[in-house]
């Protein structure tokens, strides 16, 4: 609720939520506005509370009965515009220059707090309200699996992979806390879908894409419509809550393209030839293009029976090109011996590669 003495027509930070109370209404609402909202919304706990305090009398706008219109002669007869109290407009011969829509929504607040002060009712929740407890799912070595979300949409989880699912009224949000899979979005415009992995936060409303999570990179392939990757990085919370903060701006990324994404940043963003190579793995085929060694045994290791181990950090450093197929992984193995000069030592109970 709005704190006792705050002045809201002339505060700046209850200016700024009532902007974006009636921006977030609008249908041309576009992912870079939910994300700069989204941003806004974490820089500090006063926008939370301001904004989740206007959004609370908004809410009773469905409760207010409807009045019926006032004549026209009334209407032209009316030069009270809304932007001030009804007081200080009388005492005052020219209301400040408001942006219109600013101040129709302090109105409309002005208006609906008085209403719910007088009638006594119980404030409806707000919508943006805290995401419920999320579901996890996750999948063994070697495993695939697919979930349908009730919202529509649909994900694939490769072989060793875990994530939670938490869908609100106001955004549906994945956590991908390890692994890989693939996303095909329901269209929503009013719930964005976010997947947070590692040093990225993916936030589409209606495509398809693939996120691949390793140990301090994520690689994000958009095999339909466009998202939006903010780089992010882990900082030291408060409570035991894992927390992160993000890092220069956020990039659009389309169709046919796919972005890497690390602890510095955005490392590349690169058009692909065949952009459903991204979700062979689904097929049982992993294709890699150009990619250090470490990354690649990584993602190979959710399919093996025996786990793969670099001995060093210049064998990791190799880039590989080609495809693993699940059936064969031994035998690609023993490929890289004759395209790097790597041996591949067999133990009882993994694979060591070592440069000769």
């Amino acid at each position: 609720m709005i704190e006792p003495g705050v002045d809201i027509e002339r505060d700046p930070i209850h200016a700024v939520a009532a902007d974006w109370l009636i921006r977030l209404q609008q249908p041309d609402l576009s992912l870079e506005d939910t994300l700069d909202w989204q941003q806004w919304m974490a820089e500090d706990p006063r926008h939370r509370q301001a904004f989740r305090a206007l959004e609370q009398v908004w809410e009773k706008l469905d409760s207010v009965p409807t009045q019926p219109r006032p004549a026209a002669e009334a209407l032209s007869a009316d030069a009270y515009d809304g932007s001030v109290s009804v007081s200080a407009w009388r005492a005052q011969p020219a209301p400040p220059p408001w942006h219109a829509r600013r101040r129709w929504a302090l109105a409309a607040v002005l208006l609906l707090t008085l209403t719910c002060v007088a009638v006594g009712s119980v404030v409806a929740p707000p919508l943006l309200v805290s995401l419920p407890q999320g579901k996890t799912f996750e999948t063994a070595v070697g495993q695939n699996a697919t979930v349908r979300l009730s919202d529509g949409s649909e994900v694939q989880l490769g072989g060793h992979t875990r994530l939670t699912v938490s869908l609100g009224p106001n955004l549906r949000q994945i956590d991908l806390l390890s692994g890989e899979a693939d996303f095909v979005v329901a269209r929503d415009r009013t719930r964005p879908f976010r997947v947070r992995a590692g040093t990225a936060t993916v936030t589409a409303v209606g495509t398809e894409f693939n996120v691949r999570r390793s140990d301090d990179r994520v690689v994000v392939s958009v095999l339909e419509g466009r998202v939006l990757i903010q780089p992010m990085v882990p900082v030291l919370p408060l409570t035991w809550i894992p927390a992160s903060r993000a890092v220069g701006s956020a990039e659009p990324v389309s169709s046919g393209q796919r972005s890497t994404v690390n602890r510095r940043g955005v490392e590349s963003t690169q058009t692909v030839g065949d952009a459903a190579s991204a979700v062979e793995w689904q097929r049982g085929r992993m294709a890699f293009e150009a990619e250090p060694l470490r990354y690649v045994v990584q993602d190979v290791n959710r399919y093996a029976d025996k786990p793969i181990v670099i001995a060093d950090a210049r064998t990791g450093d190799l880039r590989v090109t080609g495809t693993v197929t699940e059936a064969n992984i031994l035998g690609w193995v023993n490929s890289l011996g004759a395209a790097f000069g790597i041996h591949a030592d067999i133990q009882s109970d993994q694979i060591v590669l070592r440069q000769q």
